[in-house]
């Protein structure tokens, strides 16, 4: 629509009523506003290792030239690998107990809207975990009715890559489809079973000589497909930050890049081959520049292996929503969360995306949950138009700022990693793990004191929630299938001979290779950062379910009104966060009122709601007539008022609760006060 005011004089110029503000005049305000307060007291300062300022101008912009000057689909690609929409594919992940089960699934969320499906069925430990397609004719009804040669299909299959792409190739075969009409990927990475099992899974030589065997048969025959994929999920869960995640991914995809071309394979076969696998947590902004980073760097690091093509220096980006933060009550938050995530994985360039269903970590999703999943990127789709602007996020002062400082951050921790020795010799001596550790001891301490906030969880539970059953957040598993013992096929064109045969199957051909004295490392722990609170608050569901009788905690709000109201909504925050019953009052005119009904309520732990000015008067009063009755009540102050904590003590206070406590540690304090077993602090 044109703007021109003497065509259109009533028009206006877009944004003339809204001028520019210098840095300088907002500084100004901000000093206004606090009063003249120190402005780096507004810092911020995340995991990731840098510092974050309170807001950024168009002068920021004005060193970042190396972020804004190349256009989308343009080296280094920080912009985007696309100049003509911002599309990606929403993948449906899979993991059913049936073949027959998962192929239904898979044709329900194509005809639903999905535009590519994800088959989990990762072996380890001589078992298949998901979907159990273990021969030719498991495959074969796997992708009964699929269009396989019209939608990306992708195998979680771990250790099992050569074998579930061999399955997969024949059967297209079968089926008519032409190799280079397939798309799709598996996800063979042997440094991710590194870091997480502390060995290779067929042994260090043999892992990538099969890795090998890969690159080299997709390049030949299938090349539309990837087949080496570079993880860095396992980093994210097990508490790394967006900084950490980055650089050990690249450091990884770089060991690999040694590797192969070690092996005869150039960098222009091998990037191609090879798919970056991330999670998005919920730091929108941070996450968002984290996908414009990791092109970035990349497209740098493949530029010194000298490709012949400058396309092998893009990379192909598969997110998935976290699961670290996801919770097990008040699990419909997840979907906000996931919404969040999803958002931010778009906007930063994803190229196929994955939404967990809100109940994936604690049951077998539903079919509510998966379509709730698939449909928050219909949303940000066919509503939103996330799909159709290139990079939408260039020119943010803010956005951009982040994706150079986390750019700078992750370079260092990845040329740290590489003076080591690259990723491997890196895991041997643990500087991956002690970084990783490190940060997700910091996230555990601010987790625990409530800095870092699970709604419904350590902030804010739902009263009235419901127990959600039984938790089964793991994957259904079978026992992998073994008919013969056959030498390991030394290439894939004998794999796919193999198991094209009538009683072959995965089971006869993924063995481990690894040998007595092959090196092994310290594994990295996934988790998640609710659990802690979650396995604490089900001790108390486990109690009362076994007693019949929800442990109480009973309020005695007494004095100041604002007060003694602030400090009743903290701790029944507080304790219900633990699964207590909170037996909530609107506040007490005299101590003996309060004292009368916390005796006839029976709690075993009650909590006086005042002034920290107020509690050495009513405080000791209170503390006595309880005890008098029953010696073994808990007395608890909502507060910590520092200058009259050991008289108050002495008086018969137990405890005191704040905003700086150690929320874990004091409530298996008050759960062992209750009686519940396992409540005592680790």
């Amino acid at each position: 629509m044109s703007t021109d005011t003497k065509t259109r004089p009533h028009m206006k110029p877009l944004f003339e009523e809204f001028p520019p503000v210098s840095k300088k005049q907002w500084e100004e305000q901000i000093a206004r506003d606090t009063k003249g307060a120190d402005q780096a007291k507004l810092d911020w300062k995340p995991y990731e290792g840098f510092t974050v300022k309170p807001f950024y101008t168009e002068g920021n912009l004005e060193s970042l030239g190396y972020l804004t000057d190349a256009l989308p689909e343009q080296f280094p690609y920080v912009r985007g690998t696309k100049s003509s929409s911002n599309d990606w594919d929403i993948a449906e992940r899979i993991a059913a107990r049936t073949v027959k089960q998962a192929n239904r699934l898979a044709l329900e969320s194509i005809e639903k809207g999905a535009g590519a499906v994800t088959f989990v069925c990762e072996v380890e430990d001589e078992k298949i975990h998901g979907v159990p397609v273990q021969n030719k004719n498991d495959m074969t009804r796997l992708l009964q009715d699929l269009p396989i040669g019209e939608i990306p299909v992708h195998f979680e299959c771990g250790n099992a890559a050569a074998a579930v792409f061999s399955l997969f190739i024949n059967e297209a075969g079968k089926r008519g489809v032409k190799p280079e009409a397939l798309s799709g990927s598996v996800d063979a990475d042997p440094l991710k079973y590194l870091a997480l099992r502390g060995s290779f899974p067929k042994g260090e030589r043999q892992s990538f000589e099969e890795l090998r065997q890969l690159v080299s048969y997709t390049d030949d025959h299938v090349t539309e497909f990837r087949c080496l994929s570079v993880g860095s999920l396992h980093f994210h869960d097990s508490g790394a930050s967006a900084t950490e995640e980055l650089a050990f991914a690249l450091t990884s995809g770089v060991e690999y890049l040694d590797r192969l071309t070690s092996m005869d394979l150039t960098v222009d076969q091998i990037s191609p081959r090879m798919r970056f696998s991330f999670s998005v947590g919920s730091n929108y902004f941070m996450e968002i520049a984290k996908l414009r980073a990791a092109r970035l760097l990349w497209a740098e690091i493949v530029k010194q292996y000298k490709p012949e093509n400058e396309s092998s220096a893009m990379m192909s980006i598969e997110t998935r929503t976290s699961s670290w933060n996801m919770t097990i009550f008040d699990p419909y938050v997840n979907m906000l969360r996931g919404t969040v995530e999803a958002m931010a994985a778009a906007i930063g360039g994803s190229d196929t995306l994955s939404v967990l269903p809100f109940d994936a970590v604690f049951r077998t999703p539903d079919e509510f949950s998966r379509r709730m999943a698939r449909n928050t990127q219909l949303i940000l789709k066919n509503e939103s138009y996330m799909d159709r602007v290139v990079d939408p996020s260039a020119g943010s002062y803010y956005i951009e700022e982040l994706t150079d400082s986390i750019a700078k951050a992750a370079w260092d921790k990845f040329l740290k990693i590489e003076e080591a020795g690259g990723f491997v010799e890196a895991l041997k001596s643990g500087l991956i793990q002690g970084e990783i550790e490190e940060t997700a001891r910091q996230r555990d301490m601010n987790i625990v004191t409530r800095k870092d906030i699970f709604l419904g969880v350590n902030q804010y539970p739902n009263l009235t929630e419901k127990h959600p059953g039984k938790i089964d957040g793991g994957l259904p598993s079978k026992k992998l299938a073994t008919k013969k013992k056959i030498e390991i096929p030394d290439s894939i064109e004998r794999l796919r001979e193999y198991l094209a045969g009538g009683n072959t199957g995965i089971g006869d051909v993924v063995r481990s290779g690894a040998t007595e004295d092959e090196f092994s490392v310290k594994p990295l722990t996934a988790y998640r950062g609710p659990q802690v609170f979650e396995e604490m608050r089900l001790r108390t569901v486990k109690y009362a379910k076994e007693t019949g009788k929800t442990p109480a905690v009973f309020l005695l709000p007494v004095g100041n009104v604002s007060m003694r109201n602030a400090r009743a909504n903290f701790s029944s925050n507080f304790f219900a966060c633990a699964g207590f019953k909170v037996i909530e009052n609107r506040g007490f005119d005299t101590i003996g009122k309060g004292v009368n009904a916390a005796l006839k309520s029976g709690a075993r732990i009650v909590v006086i709601c005042s002034s920290d000015n107020e509690y050495p008067d009513v405080a000791p009063g209170i503390a006595e007539q309880i005890k008098s009755v029953n010696p073994e009540t808990c007395i608890v102050i909502a507060g910590y008022p520092k200058e009259h904590i050991d008289e108050l003590r002495k008086s018969g206070v137990d405890e005191f609760i704040h905003v700086r406590s150690n929320a874990l540690e004091e409530l298996r304090k008050f759960q062992a006060v209750a009686g519940i077993g396992g409540g005592e602090p680790k």
